[in-house]
């Protein structure tokens, strides 16, 4: 059974929300900064009876079902002229915050439209002028959920304060999983990429274990996750092979080039074999990458599947036939479903709201504060179907323990292979079918068909 609002439920519902800034300086320095996108820096709840800013705390907390905080670099308390711009990182921080806000907001819109009430409040991350931070832990007490801040300086000096609240911290910035080790209270939302690396191996090892496996490695700053991924790769096929010792190494190739260089690759791609090359290294090897890409297409006549990093996607210079002939796969994590009907909804929502379509960063705030809702449902409610609420339109959420009694990451993946023309959900993708050696006329030279 779907949950509904009602007034048998712990919560008193009501059709409206709350948004708050924490003091009248900041309150109007937002105000000039935010106007584009902002209907007022204040909006009030507004009660069939009563206004809740008449109220007092305990009452407050009581009729409201979700207190969140979000705490972003707006540089509120930035003096900024003709004499003295803003830095290009702060302009792009602010803008980065700015699209965080709408995410919140937009999350709490829809929640708003399902009859809770919802109460935000957003901070500035950033000092004033003279260094002083602008919040305390009085500002967060009694709150849900804090998101936030996005500025590791900011991050490493508010993670106690943020603790001793109580609050469910989420992070919306990558992080070293140190930083979760000192919580459980604590998620970082952005997808670790080892668990991506994983995926990978696992995939490569049940559909081509009998084929010739090559992995390039950088041996650069994706060290870590090539170590992983060989690791991974080498425990998997031992486990479909009957090999007893150290000889499964044998069972795949290992280049070792560079960020710049793909090493001896080409000599290792076997024309009378399936090659599978692969690497996990990403954007800072861009042009190991792009090597890659030309020693895979001047090998025309021999069959070569890829597989690779993220952010492969994201590079501009990667060529559709690359991807459409090397049948290229990769594991993703914010992907929307455009042909759901609830996903278009919600985009509506969003495009009523702020006249555009939201960026990535308005995405994973919009998610990420709707997954912490639902697991506050599920902790107060219980095992109910909960399917009925706003759902995340691009990121799932698959948590981790990253130690005993730590905090989490989130470990979801999903594989996509480029198919057709488009990138394609990997398990809708029709298998490869068996290998065929290649026929030689008797000069030793390849007959085409």
């Amino acid at each position: 059974m779907g949950v509904k609002p009602n007034t048998s439920m712990s919560f008193i519902k009501r059709y409206s929300y709350s948004i708050a800034f924490t003091s009248s300086a900041f309150a109007l320095n937002a105000i000039a900064l935010l106007s584009l996108w902002l209907v007022s820096a204040h909006t009030q709840a507004q009660f069939p009876t009563q206004d809740l800013n008449s109220l007092d705390s305990t009452s407050q907390t009581s009729l409201v079902d979700f207190q969140a905080v979000a705490i972003l670099p707006f540089f509120s308390n930035s003096v900024n002229d003709e004499l003295h711009p803003a830095s290009k990182r702060e302009e792009r921080m602010r803008e980065i915050a700015m699209e965080n806000m709408m995410g919140v907001r937009w999350g709490a819109e829809r929640l708003r439209k399902e009859g809770y009430l919802i109460d935000l409040t957003f901070l500035d991350e950033v000092p004033d002028t003279i260094g002083n931070v602008t919040w305390d832990v009085s500002d967060i007490n009694g709150s849900d959920v804090v998101l936030g801040p996005l500025q590791m300086s900011s991050l490493t000096k508010s993670l106690r304060i943020i603790e001793r609240s109580g609050a469910d911290h989420v992070l919306l910035t990558p992080v070293n999983e140190s930083i979760l080790k000192g919580s459980d209270a604590i998620r970082s939302i952005i997808p670790s990429e080892k668990f991506a690396v994983d995926i990978l191996a696992v995939d490569i090892a049940k559909n081509h274990s009998n084929d010739h496996i090559i992995f390039v490695m950088t041996d650069g700053v994706d060290l870590d996750l090539e170590t992983r991924f060989m690791d991974k790769l080498s425990s998997q096929l031992f486990s479909l092979s009957n090999l007893k010792d150290s000889t499964i190494t044998l069972m795949f190739d290992t280049v070792h080039g560079s960020k710049h260089s793909v090493g001896s690759l080409s000599e290792k791609i076997n024309f009378y074999e399936r090659n599978v090359v692969v690497t996990v290294a990403g954007r800072s090897a861009r042009s190991m990458l792009s090597n890659l890409q030309m020693a895979v297409q001047i090998n025309d006549s021999t069959e070569i599947y890829v597989y690779s990093h993220p952010e492969l996607q994201d590079l501009g210079f990667i060529d559709v036939k690359f991807l459409e002939r090397s049948r290229t796969t990769i594991p993703v994590s914010e992907v929307i479903v455009w042909n759901d009907s609830s996903s278009i909804a919600a985009i509506k929502v969003f495009r009523k709201m702020y006249k555009s379509d939201p960026s990535k960063y308005s995405l994973r705030a919009h998610d990420a504060f709707l997954d912490a809702f639902l697991r506050k449902m599920q902790k107060e409610l219980g095992d109910l179907d909960f399917s009925i609420l706003p759902a995340q339109l691009s990121t799932k959420y698959d948590w981790q323990s990253v130690d005993t009694f730590s905090g989490y990451v989130n470990k979801a993946w999903d594989l996509s292979t480029f198919h057709h023309g488009q990138w394609c959900d990997t398990d809708t993708v029709p298998i490869l079918p068996e290998f065929v050696l290649p026929e030689l006329d008797d000069e030793g030279f390849f007959i085409r068909r």
